[in-house]
C-alpha cells in the first residue's frame, strides 16, 4: 500500500491530470450517466451546457467560484431564453446575436474572469442555435442548459476543496521551470566558441523571460484571490513568499554584467568561462528540482553541493586576473559570481522561507491589491468599460468584428445549402482573434483539425454502432480536447469535431452533417479572415512605434526607480515592484509583437530584421538595469550617485524626449568610469554601478540607430 502511495504522489498534484479527471467524470455524468437513467433526450443540451460552463472556468476562491456559478446559471438561461423567443423572427435574432456578442465582449474589459464567462455565454447563444423547435417549452432547453451548468459547477467545487492550492502550486511550478529554462540558455551564451549565434541566442532569452514573467502574472493573480479570503492559512503565504523568492531570482537572472560578444576574443583560451557554464547549469537544476518540490509540496533540499564548483570558479577566476591585472573585462566576471553566489544561498536556505513568512508576509501585505480586477462600485465599473469605447481600444475592435463575423454567418445560414449554418458562427467565434497574426494561425489549424476530425468519425460511426461506445468515445474525446485546446489547437478541433459528431448521431444525422460541417467550416474561416484583414485590422507592422515607446517608458520609469533606491536605500515597496512588473510586462508585449511580424501581410524582411535587433539590443538594456536593481544599496560616494543619474537622464532625454545626443559628452563620461574602475580605492560595487552604466550608454547609440530604422520602415 505505500509503495502504490509513492507511485500515485506525483500524479495526486498533477494539476492537469487532475483537471483531465473533473472532465471525465463530468462527460461520464453527462453522456452514460444520462443514459443509464433513461434521459437520453437531456445529453446532448445537458452536455453543451457543462461544455459552455467549462470554458468559462477560472481560477478563483471558492466564495468567488460560487458567485461565478450563479452568474453563468442567470446568464445561460436568459440567453438561451432569448433566443427561444426571437426564433421565429430571423432580422431580429441575427440583430440580437450581433449586438449582443459585441457586447459580451467589451465585458472583458471589466477583468479576466468576466472576459472568460462573456466568451462562455456567447457559446452557449451558438448552442442555443443547435436544439430549436426541438423541446415542447420554451424553457426546457434553457433549463437543461443550467442542469449542465450546475452538475459542472459541483464538480469543480468539490475539486477545489480537495485540493484547493492546487492552481498556485501549479503555476509556480511553472514559473521556476521557466528560470531553469532562462538559466540554460543563458549557460550557452557562456562558450568560447560562440561567435555569430550570441544575437539568436539573446533573442531566444528575450522570448523565455516573456514567459516567465506571464508565468508570474499568471501566478500572483491565483494568490491573491486567496489571500482576500477571510481565512487566509499559513500555506497560502508560504506560497505567496515563494512567489516573492521567484521574482527576486528572475531580477537576478535577468541582469546581465558584459558584452557576450566578448566573450570569445577575451577568454577562448581559458577554463574560466566553462566554469561559469557549470555554475550556472547547477543553478538551472535546481530551478528545476524546486519546480518538482512544489508540484509535490515536498521541502526542497538541493540534489547537489555548489560549493565546489563555486570555490573551484573563484580561484580560476583569482589566477586569471593575477596573469591579466589589467584587464578589466575580467573583473567584471567578479559581478556574475556574487551573483551566482547569492542565488544558490538564496535556493539553498529556502526552507528559512517557512520559518520567516510571517515577517515577510507584512512586509509584502502592501502587494495585495496590486492586480484586484474586482469591481468596487458603479464609477469604478464605468471607468473600466468606458476606456475601451473607442477604436482606439483593441478590445472595442475586436467587439466589433465579433459582432461582424455574427451578423455575417447568421445570414450565410440561411441560404439553402446551409443546413447546419450555426456552424459558420462558431467556427467564426473560435478563429476571429485580436490580431491578424493570431487569427491566421487559428485558420489553418481549424481547417486542418476539422478535416482530421472527420476522417476519424467516419470509421468510428461505421464500426462502433452502439450508442454506449460512442457514448464512450465522446467522454474520451472531451478530455483530450480539454486537454490539448492550449498546446495542440488542431488535435484539440479534431477531438471537438468528433465529440459533435458522435453526439449528432444520438439524433439520428451523423453521417448527414459531415459535408455541411466542412463546408461550413471553411466560411467560418474566410469570415473570420475578412473580418480581421478589413475591420481595422490589427497588423503589427502598423503598431511598432506605439509598441516602442511604451516600452520604452516602462524600463526608463523601471530605471528611477532602481535609482531612487540607490539614494534612499533598498526596500521591496510597491511602487518599486509595480514599475519592475510594468518593465518586464511590456518588454513581453514587444517580444511578442516582433515574433508575429513574419506572418503578416506583405512582411518586410529589412523591417523584421531591424526589429529583431531592436528587441535584442531593448532586452540588453533591460538586463543592465535589472543588475542595478538586484544590487541596489544605497551609495555613499556622491560622484557615484551623480554618474548614476546622469546615466538616468541621458536614456530618458534621448529615449523618451528624443533630444540628439553628444558624442563627445559621452565619450569623456566613458573615460571617466573607466579611470574609475582602473584605482585600486574603487571597490567592487561600485565597480559594479560603473560597469553597469556604461554598457547601458555603450549600447545607446546603436539602439537609437534602430530605432530610427524601424519608424522610418513603418507603414503608416
Amino acid at each position: 500500500m505505500n509503495g502504490l502511495t509513492r507511485f500515485l504522489k506525483p500524479y495526486q498534484v498533477n494539476a492537469t491530470l487532475v483537471y483531465c479527471l473533473q472532465i471525465f467524470i463530468v462527460l461520464m455524468g453527462t453522456t452514460l450517466g444520462l443514459r443509464w437513467l433513461g434521459h437520453d433526450e437531456l445529453i446532448v443540451p445537458v452536455t453543451l451546457g457543462a461544455i459552455a460552463t467549462a470554458l468559462t472556468d477560472f481560477d478563483d476562491r471558492l466564495s468567488i467560484r460560487l458567485r461565478n456559478l450563479l452568474y453563468v446559471s442567470i446568464l445561460f438561461f436568459s440567453v438561451s431564453s432569448i433566443i427561444e423567443y426571437l426564433a421565429p423572427y430571423k432580422a431580429l435574432l441575427i440583430l440580437y446575436l450581433s449586438l449582443s456578442s459585441g457586447f459580451l465582449i467589451l465585458l472583458g474589459a471589466l477583468g479576466q474572469r468576466y472576459a472568460t464567462i462573456s466568451f462562455g455565454t456567447i457559446l452557449l447563444s451558438i448552442y442555443s442555435l443547435f436544439g430549436l423547435s426541438e423541446y415542447q417549452h420554451w424553457y426546457q432547453q434553457p433549463l437543461y442548459f443550467v442542469y449542465g451548468v450546475l452538475w459542472y459547477g459541483l464538480s469543480s467545487v468539490v475539486f477545489f476543496l480537495i485540493k484547493p492550492t492546487l492552481a498556485v502550486q501549479d503555476n509556480l511550478s511553472h514559473v521556476f521551470q521557466g528560470l531553469a529554462a532562462v538559466l540554460n540558455t543563458k549557460a550557452r551564451l557562456f562558450d568560447p566558441d560562440n561567435k555569430d549565434n550570441v544575437e539568436q541566442l539573446l533573442f531566444e532569452l528575450s522570448n523565455e523571460h516573456a514567459q516567465v514573467v506571464q508565468g508570474l502574472n499568471v501566478t500572483k493573480a491565483s494568490l491573491l484571490t486567496r489571500l482576500k479570503a477571510s481565512r487566509v492559512n499559513k500555506n497560502s503565504i508560504y506560497w505567496l513568499n515563494l512567489y516573492f523568492v521567484a521574482q527576486d531570482i528572475h531580477e537576478q537572472v535577468s541582469a546581465n554584467y558584459l558584452h557576450y560578444e566578448q566573450i570569445q576574443q577575451n577568454f577562448s583560451r581559458s577554463d574560466l568561462i566553462f566554469r561559469f557554464q557549470k555554475n550556472i547549469r547547477l543553478l538551472a537544476l535546481s530551478c528545476q528540482q524546486l519546480s518538482e518540490c512544489i508540484l509535490r509540496n515536498e521541502a526542497f533540499t538541493p540534489s547537489h553541493d555548489p560549493t565546489d564548483a563555486l570555490e573551484n570558479l573563484e580561484l580560476s577566476l583569482h589566477d586569471w586576473i593575477h596573469d591579466h591585472p589589467h584587464n578589466t573585462e575580467v573583473k567584471n566576471l567578479k559581478l556574475i559570481v556574487q551573483n551566482l553566489k547569492d542565488l544558490h544561498d538564496q535556493l539553498s536556505h529556502l526552507h528559512d522561507v517557512q520559518h520567516t513568512y510571517p515577517e515577510r508576509f507584512q512586509q509584502h501585505v502592501d502587494n495585495l491589491n496590486l492586480l484586484d480586477d474586482d469591481i468596487h462600485g458603479i464609477k469604478d465599473l464605468w471607468l473600466k468599460f468606458k476606456q475601451h469605447l473607442s477604436p482606439k481600444s483593441a478590445l472595442f475592435r475586436h467587439a466589433t468584428r465579433i459582432a461582424f463575423v455574427f451578423a455575417a454567418g447568421s445570414l450565410v445560414s440561411l441560404l439553402p445549402f446551409a443546413q447546419n449554418g450555426y456552424w459558420i458562427v462558431l467556427t467564426s467565434l473560435f478563429v476571429c482573434q485580436v490580431t491578424y497574426f493570431a487569427t491566421k494561425s487559428r485558420l489553418k489549424l481549424r481547417t486542418l483539425g476539422t478535416l482530421l476530425g472527420v476522417l476519424l468519425g467516419l470509421p468510428i460511426l461505421y464500426f462502433v454502432p452502439s450508442v454506449e461506445g460512442q457514448l464512450i468515445i465522446t467522454v474520451i474525446c472531451g478530455v483530450f480536447f480539454f486537454y490539448l485546446r492550449q498546446k495542440k489547437y488542431a488535435l484539440a478541433t479534431s477531438m471537438a469535431t468528433l465529440m459533435v459528431l458522435l453526439i449528432f448521431n444520438l439524433k439520428g444525422f451523423g453521417y448527414s452533417i459531415i459535408a455541411p460541417r466542412i463546408l461550413d467550416t471553411l466560411i467560418g474561416c474566410g469570415i473570420a479572415w475578412f473580418a480581421v484583414s478589413f475591420i481595422w485590422p490589427d497588423w503589427n507592422f502598423r503598431n511598432i512605434s506605439n509598441n516602442i515607446l511604451k516600452s520604452t517608458q516602462a524600463i526608463i520609469d523601471y530605471f528611477k526607480a532602481v535609482v531612487e533606491q540607490y539614494q534612499t536605500g533598498r526596500n521591496n515597496s510597491v511602487q518599486y515592484r509595480t514599475a519592475r512588473r510594468l518593465a518586464h510586462n511590456s518588454q513581453t508585449e514587444l517580444s511578442s509583437m516582433i515574433s508575429s511580424l513574419s506572418a503578416e501581410p506583405h512582411p518586410n524582411p529589412q523591417l523584421i530584421h531591424s526589429a529583431f535587433r531592436y528587441l535584442v539590443y531593448s532586452h540588453s538594456q533591460l538586463s543592465y538595469i535589472s543588475a542595478l536593481g538586484s544590487h541596489r544599496e544605497k551609495i555613499e560616494d556622491q560622484h557615484i550617485l551623480d554618474l548614476l543619474i546622469w546615466c538616468k537622464e541621458t536614456l530618458e532625454q534621448a529615449l523618451i524626449d528624443q533630444r540628439p545626443l553628444h558624442p563627445q559628452d559621452m565619450s569623456n563620461k566613458l573615460v571617466e568610469m573607466k579611470t574609475l574602475a582602473q584605482q585600486a580605492s574603487t571597490s567592487d560595487y561600485d565597480l559594479l554601478i560603473l560597469k553597469q552604466i556604461s554598457l547601458l550608454i555603450e549600447t545607446l547609440p546603436e539602439l537609437l540607430i534602430l530605432k530610427t530604422e524601424l519608424l522610418h520602415l513603418e507603414i503608416k
